[in-house]
């Protein structure tokens, strides 16, 4: 549909007072609870969307001139409906230690001040922007939207407009069955955020831009998919239930679970070989997870719309996404896979411990996908020396060598008894008939000093998880350390770095490998960060 723009004006407005578009597809459907305000919307694109590398860049080389934000009047302020990072940026770039640690408040302020007003183009009405908006973020012109965020858009629009799929369809351009398929996602998207409410790293990792929201599409279009499911679609994409709440909920939290842990992607759900795989190793879990021996009805028993369990309504799952539209391609989720090393996009070389620098630059420069067991043995000791100098940052070594020390006296104390109970036994000779010292000395069951030995890598992380202080009580991280230090899924855990050197045999996958790094991305920054300052202070 072509747009008219001869109602549209332009003008200078205030940056600060510009008000950040709540109702973003980018991060609205974060807001779960409460819709955020100014504040929390600008530190979240500067967590997610790289808004301070943005800042920078708009500091150096000062604002483009083809990058008018689009706004419309809402009450009594302007709302940016089009450039929230760029506005956002340009709200730090004017109060800088509002938004930003002192460190990087104090790098932003040595450049010069920018203008405290943009010159903005004025829709007369959000819905005006609508096509302009969403043509320039799903076409050519800019880096698509993630799919998460396309459909919340879609979504958005039936649900504030009060259109058909029909309508949207013809208002966009695109065919109607384009638009039924992404609200049939974005339905699945909001039900999986409903299933995890209470589950917060899970419900973090659906909620991230990146979640693979096309995975579980790959797999309810197969009609065996969706009869594990017991699943229907309703006209605009609701989600139709044809088993029990229960055994329903069950069922699709297992394949929720599966994506997160890349157990079900579209390369072990790509040809029909695969697929017959897949269904078939679902048979052997346990009725724990769920009863395939409930069988689905061929009708709907449940309408997503008419149920008030966990699920809530379809009008809820989106009253609670009310969004629109946003701006520029997105700062995709840090994935450390577009370059040829692991760690590619990230910048932790410079912490000032020499050989830890030096380790980072190999991880960031070794092409891991033709070299994948070289890359997990650097993988092993970068971590190893990262977690050995963020304890060293936190003067923690002393403790914990400690611990060490009395937990091998506890040990050899009872290996050593029970030896001696043998002999005892065996020759019929008395305590004062064994030497202790000479056959504790013989035997190695000595006390040792540890004082100034370097921890072993398991007992400085089993160190920090008993201590999340150290991590500042994150659950998330504290969660990720547990799972490296022992996993039971496809992740690259201590156990596995350390058969990269001992085991011939084993070589796992390029996915496994960046998915393990990118899991353990989160909890490795924070050490970094510790060491970085630490360095810096001296």
């Amino acid at each position: 549909m072509k747009i008219d723009y001869s109602s549209w004006g332009t003008r200078l407005l205030s940056i600060e007072n510009l008000k950040l578009d709540v109702r973003n597809p980018r991060f609205s459907y974060q807001s779960t609870n409460k819709e955020m305000n100014q504040t929390e919307i600008v530190k979240y694109l500067i967590a997610n969307h790289a808004v301070y590398e943005l800042a920078k860049a708009i500091a150096i080389n000062g604002y483009l001139l083809n990058e008018e934000p689009i706004v419309c009047k809402e009450g009594d302020s302007y709302v940016v409906l089009e450039g929230n990072r760029r506005v956002a940026a340009c709200k730090i770039l004017l109060n800088p230690y509002k938004f930003l640690s002192p460190q990087r408040a104090k790098e932003l302020s040595k450049y010069e001040s920018i203008d405290d007003k943009l010159k903005c183009n004025i829709a007369p009405t959000r819905r005006d922007a609508d096509t302009l908006i969403y043509n320039k973020h799903t076409g050519i012109p800019l880096q698509r939207w993630d799919k998460v965020s396309q459909d919340t858009f879609l979504a958005n629009l039936l649900q504030n407009e009060n259109l058909s799929a029909e309508e949207v369809a013809y208002k966009l351009s695109v065919p109607a069955s384009e638009i039924r398929k992404a609200l049939r996602r974005h339905a699945i998207h909001q039900y999986s955020i409903k299933l995890f409410h209470s589950e917060p790293y899970e419900l973090e990792q659906i909620q991230e831009q990146g979640f693979p929201i096309t995975n579980f599409e790959r797999f309810y279009d197969d009609e065996r998919g969706l009869n594990f499911l017991g699943l229907t679609f309703g006209s605009n994409g609701e989600i139709q239930k044809r088993l029990p709440d229960d055994e329903f909920n069950r069922r699709f939290k297992f394949i929720v679970t599966q994506i997160l842990s890349q157990d079900l992607t579209s390369r072990t759900f790509n040809n029909e070989d695969d697929k017959k795989e897949y269904f078939s190793s679902i048979q052997v879990y346990d009725k724990d997870k769920f009863d395939l021996n409930i069988q689905p009805s061929q009708t709907p028993q449940t309408l997503q719309n008419e149920n008030t369990n966990v699920s809530g309504t379809q009008n809820e799952t989106f009253s609670e996404t009310k969004v629109t539209e946003e701006v520029e391609a997105p700062s995709k989720i840090k994935r450390p896979r577009k370059k040829s090393g692991l760690f590619a996009d990230y910048n932790w070389g410079d912490t000032g411990v020499g050989k830890l620098d030096a380790l980072f630059e190999s991880l960031k420069e070794l092409a891991y996908k033709r070299h994948i067991d070289m890359t997990g043995i650097a993988l092993r000791c970068y971590v190893d020396m990262l977690v050995y100098e963020f304890l060293q940052a936190r003067k923690c070594i002393g403790e914990i060598n400690k611990e060490d020390t009395i937990n091998t006296a506890d040990h050899n104390n009872k290996k050593y008894g029970e030896l001696k109970q043998y002999i005892k036994t065996s020759y019929a000779l008395s305590d004062e008939e064994i030497d202790d010292e000479k056959l504790r000395s013989l035997t190695k069951f000595t006390v040792v000093d540890k004082s100034n030995k370097i921890p072993e890598l398991g007992n400085m992380i089993a160190y920090i998880v008993r201590h999340p202080e150290l991590l500042d009580n994150n659950t998330r991280l504290i969660q990720v350390l547990e799972k490296f230090k022992k996993s039971n899924t496809s992740f690259i855990d201590l156990t596995a770095c350390n058969m990269f050197v001992h085991n011939q045999y084993f070589s796992p996958s390029v996915a496994t490998l960046e998915a393990s790094a990118n899991t353990l991305v989160p909890v490795l920054e924070v050490m970094y960060t510790v060491i970085k300052n630490e360095k810096q202070q001296l």
